[in-house]
């Protein structure tokens, strides 16, 4: 897909500053909301095999395979990669270059599945959600990590602040035009109990949903049967 080699590009563009500016634009509550989805893997058994979608530098795959699991990470940067590889070489952790329109992997072959910020790029969401059906073995639990807008008291001021404040903070360090594109990205995916509707159509069931920092993240956390 057009889309697909469009969002490859921009992540390979901005690969080298990513980490610094995650960190410093959510003013290091990235670390929290990663540890808390990795949290809602448990009760997962040691060695239990994860597939971390969209892994980019791998920070959400370092703090899984930290907990004891084996992390498959997939995503379409290879810059990205390059950087997740590097940062997890004493991990049980192994890179792969791939889209969650079509997974390189056989019918249940993961026990988990995450995907961190990276859910609202793959724009056809119901092929999405079905391939990552498709890989998960029945009992399994996908957890999605996602923005939204907070429908509460800080929503002018959190607007405000994606919309005009970090595209130009993040233009000090890397391409502003990705950062513009973070806000439309968020305006533009489905409000938490859209996309909860759209996880049960996949054919997930389970679903709950945990809102983080005032509701401006959401925890997602469905199961295969």
């Amino acid at each position: 897909m057009q889309e697909s080699l469009q969002i490859k590009a921009m992540f390979d563009n901005i690969a080298s500053k990513y980490d610094f500016l995650n960190h410093l634009l959510s003013l290091g509550q990235d670390f929290y909301w990663r540890s808390v989805m990795a949290r809602e893997l448990y009760p997962l058994r040691e060695n239990s095999l994860v597939c971390d979608l969209a892994t980019g530098t791998g920070d959400s795959a370092k703090v899984i395979a930290k907990r004891g699991f084996k992390v498959i990470g997939v995503d379409l940067s290879t810059k990205m990669l390059d950087i997740s590889r590097k940062k997890l070489s004493n991990l049980p952790f192994i890179p792969s270059v791939g889209s969650a329109y079509e997974l390189p992997f056989k019918d249940e072959s993961f026990d988990a599945i995450t995907c961190s910020f990276g859910i609202r790029n793959m724009h056809s969401y119901d092929i999405a959600l079905k391939e990552i059906r498709r890989i998960l073995k029945k009992g399994g639990k996908a957890i999605f990590l996602e923005f939204t807008i907070p429908q509460n008291f800080i929503k002018p001021a959190y607007e405000f602040y994606m919309k005009y404040i970090l595209p130009n903070i993040a233009g000090l360090f890397s391409k502003k035009d990705a950062y513009e594109y973070l806000y439309d990205s968020i305006k533009n995916f489905p409000d938490p109990d859209r996309f909860a509707n759209m996880l049960i159509d996949a054919g997930f069931v389970g679903v709950k949903q945990i809102p983080l920092s005032f509701g401006t993240v959401f925890v997602h956390k469905a199961f295969r049967f």
